[in-house]
């Protein structure tokens, strides 16, 4: 089990680094920076790490005073790199980490310090989110600490910009791992939870930062993303776990992603949800109320594919 220096009760100041990955983000950039200058409680400083831009990203962020910092870096490395630059560069006792399109509210810094002065144990604290598609926003699910045994073991149960993260349980466990593009914030989570555990997480529930959902990111392709959150779920998601409880955990996490990723694949309207859909319920044929009504959902699945099937039969007809 690890160990981080506590708050002391008379420590009300407490550092916030926010560290900003960017990478041709011109459009997004500037109003990132100003959600960092409009806290009402102010970071220690703000570190925008430029991920080798092609576009104004650095000339933006630059044109900012201090607290601002801008590192640049000479191509681009991905998130996780371009994060943990950011880390190194820091001077603060708690990071903060925002997405160059998204934004933090106004509150966020102070009631995560406020949450850090009555969890003195606590080494992450995340927020509820908002989530913002096409301008309009809508809150997203917001997962309390009592739900993260055994939620994280098979998905991501918050948003990156929504964490304050202790420097030193960051750095205790390494930091993101670069070699994973699009689910290293999960992977990065479960090697704390494996080390701290979940009792180590606080959160508060309003929702104060949001999160931007745009064509193209990281996060939009459905069998890109279950490739990843695959590998994750492999590595990571069975800590603590041996013998016929660690066989049956697998099972079960098996069947949640290939039916998550059936859902996001049908949404895309990709021929491959069915035979996902299948290699769930061969994982985990059992009731779990993680997958409600997979079964109805199979069959819509084989009724949609059947139908299509039909159909191109009658147009060649």
């Amino acid at each position: 089990m690890g160990s981080v220096t506590m708050i002391s009760k008379g420590a009300l100041n407490l550092n916030f680094s926010v560290v900003i990955p960017a990478y041709n983000a011109e459009q997004y950039i500037a109003k990132a920076i100003e959600s960092c200058f409009s806290q009402t409680y102010a970071p220690h400083e703000i570190i925008v790490v430029d991920d080798g831009s092609m576009d104004e990203t650095a000339r933006i962020a630059e044109s900012f005073p201090a607290p601002v910092r801008v590192i640049h870096l000479e191509k681009s490395t991905g998130p996780s790199f371009a994060r943990n630059t950011g880390v190194q560069a820091s001077t603060g006792d708690w990071l903060a980490f925002l997405d160059a399109d998204d934004w933090f509210l106004p509150e966020k810094l102070e009631r995560q310090r406020l949450c850090a002065l009555a969890h003195e144990h606590a080494i992450l604290i995340y927020t509820g989110f908002l989530s913002s598609l096409n301008g309009v926003e809508s809150p997203g699910q917001f997962n309390p600490p009592t739900v993260l045994e055994p939620m994280l073991r098979y998905k991501c149960a918050f948003h990156v910009g929504t964490v304050a993260l202790r420097r030193n349980a960051f750095d205790s466990v390494g930091g993101f791992d670069p070699t994973i593009r699009g689910t290293e914030d999960w992977d990065l989570w479960l090697r704390l939870v494996a080390r701290y555990s979940p009792r180590a997480f606080a959160a508060v529930p309003e929702p104060l930062a949001v999160y931007r959902t745009t064509p193209g990111s990281l996060s939009s392709n459905a069998m890109r993303m279950y490739k990843a959150r695959s590998g994750v779920a492999e590595r990571r998601s069975l800590y603590g776990m041996t013998g016929a409880l660690r066989r049956s955990w697998r099972r079960k996490v098996s069947a949640f992603l290939n039916y998550d990723a059936a859902i996001a694949l049908r949404e895309e309207g990709s021929a491959l949800d069915l035979s996902l859909i299948f290699k769930s319920i061969a994982a985990w044929p059992f009731p779990w109320r993680e997958m409600p009504k997979r079964y109805k959902t199979a069959a819509v699945m084989v009724k949609q594919h059947l139908f299509k099937r039909l159909t191109r039969s009658d147009a060649r007809m």
